[in-house]
């Protein structure tokens, strides 16, 4: 490495200080460019206006800002226009301020804005938090006051972004959102926006929508345009909606979603539907939902029960529906596994309790509903098994009314109902099928009329032939003689 000739340096430095405001003004905080050293040749234009001089190097250079002594660059060339207060960098380019360092294989600085526009292969990252990310181009907007305070990064063409929070303590605290948009900005070192088909991964989760930011300093985030949020796992949990808001833990997992308009839940054995979704999760999994609406009424599903009312509060412990408040005409229904009888209940309010199932042939548990209570205008159908034995397959309906109704239910079956309140109800007890009494011994529209085609013609065809008289026993008889009168002639005799 040789040094750049003295006279070069002085020369370069000299419209450098030139610019320099006067002390009565608030001293600049914009790179001064000096260039250190270079590998190969260099050599200065003296511009015809204003007589500065434009200076180009090649073979690899090295160059740092007077006035920030740890914002370096290297290049494999450059080309500083002083007057301009403007710098090409070309070829593996690698830039470092107190903030960040910036790879790319062309950078053009624009000294006046503290702006750095990068092409090619760009790797840039932070310092200060880890966060780092990769594209083909980067617009870097430097600190620089009474410009601006914070650092603006604005990127295109899908850059990948591995985004980490300011406030944890390393870089092993916590596992960074993986980011790739088809368009980001970048504010500072906690905020970020994505435009176009926007996709935020984690190993607990995985989101997408039309767009979305990410707040990690108040750890807040929201995605817009047919987002939705999947858990990772068997037990994994699926959010959809128009919009969903949501909150993220200190260690960036989330624990409160808000999914507004068509909004739409579902995990391995239950499904929400509703206007709003408001999720509790802990540990990837949903803990409590609450859901209303006008527009759509709440709907919940889970096994072979369905409760909709004008808002349901689901406590769901560890994803496992245990008890489910339904408020503003509920109602309860129950379907059969084995055929199409469907029993419900109805009131103001409604109150279901369901228990875990342990199935040895699942591979996890469920929930099954074991009692249901409803409250204020209550009304309930259900079926029971007949109390005539020989009915089959056939189910009496009960049909009750009062101001509380309470059902018991195993194995999704009405065990036992009590009706408090003035109560009135109606049971319908299946008719047993009538007796087909058609072939019955009895029956005598056959006999009135016997079937007597077959008797006026009778059937021939397969009769067999007589048999030849057998001789062998009987003696011969006469065929001159008369029979006897009244006896009747001899019948042939089959042969024995």
């Amino acid at each position: 490495m040789r040094l750049v000739t003295a006279l070069v340096l002085g020369l370069a430095a000299a419209p450098l200080r030139a610019q320099q405001p006067s002390p009565a003004q608030p001293e600049s905080t914009t790179c001064n460019v000096q260039i250190d050293s270079t590998h190969g040749t260099s050599h200065m234009v003296q511009a015809t206006r204003g007589g500065a001089y434009e200076t180009f190097a090649g073979g690899g250079m090295w160059s740092h800002c007077l006035n920030q002594p740890a914002t370096t660059m290297y290049s494999d060339s450059l080309a500083w226009y002083p007057e301009r207060d403007l710098l090409y960098l070309m070829g593996h380019v690698h830039f470092r301020d107190t903030a960040s360092t910036l790879d790319a294989d062309h950078v053009t600085y624009y000294l006046r804005q503290e702006r750095l526009y990068a092409e090619g292969n760009v790797f840039t990252k932070n310092l200060h938090t880890g966060s780092d990310l990769r594209g083909p181009n980067l617009d870097y907007y430097r600190v620089s006051p009474p410009l601006r305070d914070t650092a603006i990064m604005l990127a295109n063409q899908r850059p990948t972004i591995r985004f980490h929070s300011a406030s944890r303590g390393s870089a092993a605290d916590t596992e960074p959102f993986v980011v790739v948009s088809d368009r980001v900005r970048m504010l500072g070192d906690d905020r970020m926006w994505g435009g176009g088909r926007l996709t935020i991964d984690r190993s607990d989760l995985a989101a997408a929508g039309d767009s979305g930011q990410l707040d990690l300093t108040r750890n807040v985030g929201s995605l817009l345009g047919a987002p939705q949020v999947d858990g990772k796992g068997n037990d994994a949990y699926h959010l959809r909606g128009r919009r969903i808001d949501f909150t993220l833990t200190p260690s960036h997992e989330i624990h409160h979603a808000v999914s507004k308009d068509s909004a739409d839940a579902r995990g391995p054995d239950w499904h929400l539907t509703a206007d709003t979704l408001d999720m509790t999760l802990d540990s990837g999994k949903v803990q409590l939902a609450e859901a209303w609406g006008k527009h759509r009424r709440p709907d919940a599903v889970s096994g072979l029960h369905t409760i909709i009312a004008d808002s349901l509060d689901i406590h769901m412990p560890d994803q496992l529906v245990r008890l489910v408040w339904a408020y503003g005409n509920a109602r309860s229904v129950t379907r059969d596994s084995t055929g199409p009888n469907e029993d419900w209940l109805t009131g103001d309010t409604l109150r279901a309790d369901f228990a875990v199932v342990h199935d040895s042939t699942a591979r996890r548990p469920k929930s099954d509903l074991q009692h249901v209570t409803a409250f204020g205008s209550a009304r309930a159908l259900y079926h029971v098994d007949a109390s005539d034995t020989t009915v089959k397959n056939r189910k009496g309906i009960n049909y009750s009314r009062g101001k509380r109704i309470d059902i018991a239910m195993v194995a999704s079956k009405v065990q036992s109902v009590d009706v408090v309140g003035q109560t009135d109800g109606v049971y319908l007890e299946p008719v047993p099928p009538q007796r087909d009494t058609s072939h019955a011994a009895g029956d005598t529209t056959h006999a009135a009329h016997p079937d007597t085609t077959h008797a006026a013609h009778p059937d021939t065809t397969h009769a067999l032939p007589p048999a030849p008289p057998d001789t062998s026993r009987a003696p011969a008889r006469d065929s001159t003689a008369k029979p006897q009168p009244g006896a009747p002639p001899h019948p042939p005799r089959s042969g024995r």
